[in-house]
This record gives C-alpha cells, sequence and structure tokens, in this order.
C-alpha cells in the first residue's frame, strides 16, 4: 500500500525527515501567530514534495489536538482563522486558503469531505499555509503554547 495523502506519508517517512518537516510546519505557524509575514513567505521550502509533508505534519498535529481539545464548530474556527490569513498569507495564498477553509467547512455540513481532501492534497503549498494559520489560531486557546512550539521546533532540529 502507498500513502496517497500527505499525512500518510508524512509517516512512512525517515525520522530526520519528518523532524524537518515537523520543525517548519511549526515554525511556520509560530510566524503566523506572529503575523510576521515576511516569515511566513520565506519558511516553506521550494520542493513540492517537502511541502506536502510540512502540510502532512502539521495536519496530524492538528488531528492529534483535535481530539484531545475539540476546535468549536466549523464557523466559529472560519471567524477565527481568516484574520490570520488574511494578516500574513503571502500574496495570492490568502484567496486561495480562504476558498479550501470554506470548501473545508462546508463539507463539515455536508458528504463532500473527500472531495476537499482531494483539493487540499493537489495544493500542497495552500493546505499548508491554511494548517499553519489554523495550528497558529488554535495555539491562542492555551497560555505557552508558542514559547512551547517554538521549544519543540528547536528540538526537532538538533535530533
Amino acid at each position: 500500500m502507498f500513502p496517497r495523502t500527505a499525512q500518510q506519508q508524512w509517516w512512512f517517512e525517515e525520522p530526520a525527515s519528518k523532524n524537518r518537516s515537523q520543525a517548519i510546519g511549526l515554525r511556520l505557524a509560530v510566524a503566523y501567530r506572529q503575523r510576521d509575514a515576511e516569515a511566513v513567505a520565506r519558511l516553506l521550502p521550494a520542493d513540492e514534495g517537502e511541502i506536502w509533508l510540512v502540510m502532512g505534519a502539521l495536519e496530524n498535529g492538528l488531528l492529534g489536538l483535535n481530539q484531545l481539545y475539540p476546535p468549536g464548530p466549523p464557523d466559529e474556527v472560519w471567524e477565527r482563522v481568516t484574520p490570520i490569513i488574511d494578516a500574513s498569507a503571502p500574496q495570492g495564498v490568502a484567496p486561495r486558503a480562504r476558498a479550501l477553509l470554506a470548501a473545508m467547512t462546508d463539507a463539515m455540513y455536508n458528504a463532500t469531505l473527500g472531495e476537499v481532501n482531494e483539493r487540499k492534497e493537489q495544493d500542497p503549498y495552500v493546505g499548508a499555509h491554511l494548517y499553519a494559520a489554523i495550528t497558529a489560531m488554535r495555539s491562542m486557546e492555551h497560555e505557552g503554547s508558542i514559547q512551547r512550539m517554538q521549544a519543540k521546533a528547536d528540538e526537532l532540529d538538533l535530533a
């Protein structure tokens, strides 16, 4: 069986590659949280395969977080994350990330989630930015989250 999604591929990667993609994803989320558009624009690697892994690492982290602490209704997530996207996303990414988020929000209310996931997999650059912005939004829910994310990213770089 071959991995079909970024998240599945991330699980099959070598530890060094997993650590690198997770560290990049955490730094991207920190940059979104700090509204550092310059860092957001430069953090993702140029290689699409690496971007796919970063998106997979971020998605995996969000799924785990959502199991422990559900994020709230999709409409509330939309209201909380779109200002983060609008403030920091690179040129041309914000409208595409909002469109993907809108499709994901709509899919929560009907049976089109599979179609939305395919769309996300076809544009991992936007998917990675969206998941980083959502991770940034979620980091605002718990005191010290941003410091823990930065410390984990530094730890992963050393591993």
